[in-house]
């Protein structure tokens, strides 16, 4: 059996012609609402991204704010932490830069020959040191600044020049002695040997006792270097000791003095020993 259109076919191509034509119109109008679907998710889906940033913001704010108000109770750790790390570098600064002057003057003591006798012995950690009321006549010595270093200036006589010189190569033999130098090294004038005399009796700063061929020598002694001291520490930081001193004393200036008793009068035929042992 064969189908067959009773439809005309003038209305046939009428009712294919309408369709064809509204076609196009029906996708675009679907594009459009699709297009209006995916704003309206997008606005959405962003809305909530910026309100969650936003509640972020704020509860950063708050702890920010929480933080602050904690601040002033925990300044004063800031500040205990900033004095620990103060008192740990001056702590530091000191131990690094203590000097053993009692072993030193041990020392000193051990090597003097028992021909020479001191009068006066100035310690300092650096040339700059200020001793105060310290002994002016060996501490002045020109010789001192020559080195930053620990350095005692010792002042004395002794019963001749060849004796400086051993005296010199005695010092040499001091635990951590870099250098001995000669500042000064003279006898008293056959003139004034009466004048010496007299005034080496009264306990005159003439340690020779107005004998022509007794020289009075000034040496310093120069230690190995050590860290220098802060300007701004004190510290003990000069010793000195003087046959014109009477008293023993430790001022804020950090210095020390010592007494030491006057060498007795040698005599001409025999010079008496005074001020050291040989080791």
């Amino acid at each position: 059996m064969r189908a067959v259109n009773l439809i005309p076919a003038e209305q046939q191509r009428g009712s294919g012609g309408t369709a064809g034509r509204s076609g196009g119109g029906a996708y675009i109008l679907i594009g459009a609402l699709a297009l209006l679907v995916v704003m309206a998710t997008a606005y959405v889906i962003s809305g909530k991204s910026v309100n969650d940033k936003k509640s972020q913001l704020a509860s950063v704010t708050r702890q920010a704010e929480a933080a602050e108000a904690q601040l002033p109770a925990l300044t004063n750790y800031t500040r205990f932490t900033s004095l620990r790390a103060k008192r740990v570098a001056t702590v530091t600064q000191l131990a690094n830069s203590r000097f053993d002057w009692a072993h030193s003057l041990r020392e000193l003591a051990r090597v003097v020959p028992r021909n020479a006798w001191l009068t006066s012995i100035t310690g300092t950690t650096s040339p700059g040191v200020n001793l105060g009321g310290g002994s002016g006549g060996a501490g002045g010595s020109s010789l001192r600044t020559a080195l930053p270093v620990p350095a005692i200036v010792v002042a004395g006589c002794t019963t001749s020049q060849a004796s400086v010189a051993r005296m010199m190569t005695r010092l040499r033999l001091i635990d951590g002695v870099q250098s001995v130098a000669l500042d000064s090294s003279q006898k008293v004038a056959a003139s004034n040997t009466g004048a010496g005399a007299s005034g080496g009796s009264g306990g005159g700063a003439d340690c020779r006792n107005g004998h022509s061929h007794f020289p009075q020598f000034t040496m310093v002694v120069f230690y190995e270097s050590t860290p220098a001291v802060p300007a701004s520490v004190t510290t003990p930081a000069a010793v000195t000791a003087s046959s014109s001193s009477a008293s023993t004393a430790l001022p804020a200036t950090s210095s020390a003095t010592a007494a030491t008793p006057p060498a007795p009068k040698p005599n001409t035929s025999t010079p008496a020993a005074t001020g050291g042992t040989t080791p």
